[in-house]
């Protein structure tokens, strides 16, 4: 059975009566700073979360200032970084300069924005991305990946080859 815990190094309430400013807009309920959330399966991590401040709103939105996330898996670690993200409903939504690495895989993905179901443990983007693994460059437009960026699927992609690749070519 998993659990989602949060736990926070700092929490800043605010001690607002409504929910939105003169302006109309929506104020968070409460203000963390040095946030973790974890993820557990029979005792063990699988992913957590750190970000070095998150507002939280009345409507169970999150957003997030420098979200950082480890994926927990048998062959090391993949770490996903980005400058805002926002946890909803179970989908993490990470925006702004999205870098996943992966030293066990030999990965570098980089992208503007990347979803992460917490549920079906699925990560996607729609928008293009560069993928960087074991020498060889891919560009795409769309990509669905497990959790540890392991196994990937890639929509409309561009590869360029490395030329001393054995066996391959670049075309002239």
């Amino acid at each position: 059975m998993k659990k989602l815990l949060i736990l926070t190094s700092l929490i800043l309430l605010s001690a607002c009566q409504k929910n939105t400013s003169g302006d109309g807009a929506v104020i968070p309920a409460q203000r963390a700073e040095g946030v973790i959330m974890r993820e557990t399966a029979a005792g063990e991590s699988t992913w957590q979360l750190k970000a070095t401040a998150a507002d939280f709103y009345d409507n169970q939105d999150v957003l997030m200032d420098n979200p950082k996330i480890t994926f927990n898996q048998e062959k090391g670690d993949a770490v996903l970084t980005a400058n805002k993200g926002s946890f909803k409903d179970g989908i993490i939504t990470f925006i702004g300069s999205v870098m996943i690495t992966s030293k066990e895989e030999d990965l570098k993905l980089t992208t503007s924005k990347l979803y992460y179901n917490t549920q079906t443990k699925v990560a996607w983007t729609d928008v293009s991305f560069v993928l960087k693994r074991s020498g060889i460059t891919v560009k795409g437009k769309a990509l669905k990946a497990d959790k540890g960026f392991s196994n990937i699927e890639i929509f409309k992609q561009v590869t360029d080859l490395p030329t001393d690749l054995k066996g391959l070519q670049a075309l002239k």
